[in-house]
């Protein structure tokens, strides 16, 4: 089913109720950014396109054809970016279930050998990691929590993080958060999150780009890069 923007599920008087407050103006651009490629493991999004449902039978993590959608945005974003020369980080969720803590007791894991198998912890080949990227290991949703990004970013000079990955209502926002408390640029890459569902999609992109982060489309960010390579 083809879908429209994510803003026309969000009722006209929430709109209102948020413009009201204050809160939508525009972070921007700072001027030396970097690509975050948060957990597009095979776990996430499954071995192949297919919808949600049948994805989850085998990857109960997997967003299914939602994350096949974006990973070819997410490939045209790491093209843009390894042009302009950024530096490119991923991240990779690993846990064993003791790193879990109470996270465990809210969602158990299935026991099904595809969550904890090499295969499926793997980032999809499609956008394998190339010689000088860096990948970050984190055992919780957040990419700062308990990893070294922070210090790696502060060592990069970066001051912009261009988000990209999944899940839109979990590892995505919760880095958003981070990133925004850390006074960082946190610039999500519109077309290159996703979530396994399209309302909770919806929602939290409309709650970070009203509070923390600016959402903005895949060819606005490539322009961007763009005039950074020609200064």
């Amino acid at each position: 089913m083809k879908r429209g923007s994510w803003r026309d599920l969000i009722p006209e008087e929430v709109k209102q109720v948020y413009q009201g407050a204050g809160f939508g103006a525009r972070l921007g651009f700072g001027a030396s950014p970097a690509l975050l490629v948060i957990d597009m493991q095979v776990a996430q999004i499954g071995d192949k396109p297919e919808p949600v449902l049948e994805s989850v039978r085998k990857y109960p993590l997997s967003a299914g054809a939602a994350g096949w959608a974006a990973l070819e945005k997410i490939k045209e974003m790491l093209e843009a970016s390894r042009v302009a020369g950024i530096p490119i980080i991923y991240t990779m969720i690993e846990h064993e279930p003791f790193d879990r803590g109470l996270w465990k007791s809210k969602m158990p894991p299935s026991g099904k050998p595809s969550e904890t198998t090499a295969e499926a912890r793997a980032i999809v080949k499609e956008i394998t990691p190339h010689k000088g990227d860096v990948i970050i290991r984190k055992k919780r949703s957040s990419a700062f929590f308990g990893t070294p990004l922070l210090s790696y970013l502060h060592h990069m000079g970066v001051d912009t993080l261009l988000i990209t990955g999944c899940t839109t209502g979990s590892c995505v926002r919760t880095t958003v958060l981070d990133a925004s408390q850390n006074n960082f640029y946190p610039v999500i890459v519109e077309e290159c999150v996703f979530d396994r569902s399209w309302i909770m999609h919806a929602f939290n992109l409309f709650e970070m780009d009203v509070k923390w982060a600016d959402v903005v489309p895949l060819d606005q960010v490539k322009e961007y890069l763009r005039s950074l390579s020609a200064k």
